[in-house]
């Protein structure tokens, strides 16, 4: 499969990636955890959403993948410093998940559904691993609702040329329309689905994460090689757009996070 974690891994990414907490980004599943559990986070990416998991679940164990190793030794660490015991990291796929079927009461991934050219192939292996009867829960955004205001051409064809880097790079920036479906096919019953905005009070960080990502893709993506833009000046007038727009007194950015929850059918 020929895909590739949009973000990246950049200190840039990482730093942003790092502020998402479970109260915040995972709250929606909070309702189907109790202590003594057994959880699989799928592409925990620094673990901060996992820590959380963790505290919720206690004395229970998290395991947290990321195909990322820096990623995992990154959340390893931290773990360590914060004295969080009850979580193990561990480098994987959610394709080929590294843990035997039947082990877990619940499932979680947030925000990796997006990057993946095959999600039902991922939410197969979440489905193999879990117990009969076990729950699993995925959030992932859907760009189709995004609100950014105020708007000008050049700030729309910075939202448009980062939408299509995820779609070159295995991705779809709308998958979270279709978590049912997905669930549906994947092979879970009971499918719940919800809807919430997350709404950024300060829009220099999400502007600074899209310009960088957009700036380095001249690169890293080889765009101006592959004509998908025409020079490093157009690159650099697309970010500087989404700069000056974070500094509006009118700006918004409100990002659509879709929810889903499926369960593992019993045996009969």
């Amino acid at each position: 499969m020929s895909e590739k974690y949009i973000p990246g891994y950049s200190l840039n990414a990482i730093n942003f990636m790092a502020k998402r907490q479970a109260d915040s980004h995972a709250s929606f599943f909070k309702p189907y955890l109790k202590p003594g559990i057994k959880l699989l986070d799928c592409g925990c990416g620094p673990g901060t959403i996992t820590f959380g998991l963790a505290s919720w679940i206690n004395p229970g164990l998290v395991t947290a993948i990321d195909l990322e190793q820096s990623q995992v030794d990154i959340a390893s660490k931290s773990a360590a410093e914060l004295g969080i015991n009850n979580v193990e990291f561990l480098r994987g796929s959610i394709y080929e998940i590294p843990l035997q079927e039947n082990t877990f009461d619940v499932a979680f991934s947030h925000a990796l559904l997006e990057h993946l050219q095959e999600p039902v192939l991922g939410l197969k292996e979440i489905l193999r691993v879990l117990k009969p009867g076990g729950i699993a829960g995925v959030r992932t955004p859907d760009w189709g609702g995004f609100l950014i205001r105020p708007s000008n051409p050049e700030l729309v064809r910075a939202i448009e040329y980062y939408k299509m880097l995820q779609e070159r790079n295995g991705g779809n920036p709308y998958v979270g329309g279709e978590l049912p479906g997905l669930f549906r096919m994947a092979g879970f019953s009971n499918i719940r689905f919800s809807a919430t905005y997350e709404c950024y009070e300060k829009l220099g960080s999400i502007a600074e994460y899209l310009a960088l990502r957009i700036e380095s893709s001249g690169e890293s993506d080889r765009a101006i090689e592959k004509g998908l833009v025409d020079s490093q000046e157009s690159l650099n007038s697309m970010a500087n757009a989404l700069r000056e727009w974070s500094q509006h007194p009118d700006g918004i950015f409100a990002q659509t996070w879709c929810e889903a929850v499926g369960e593992k059918p019993k045996l009969a």
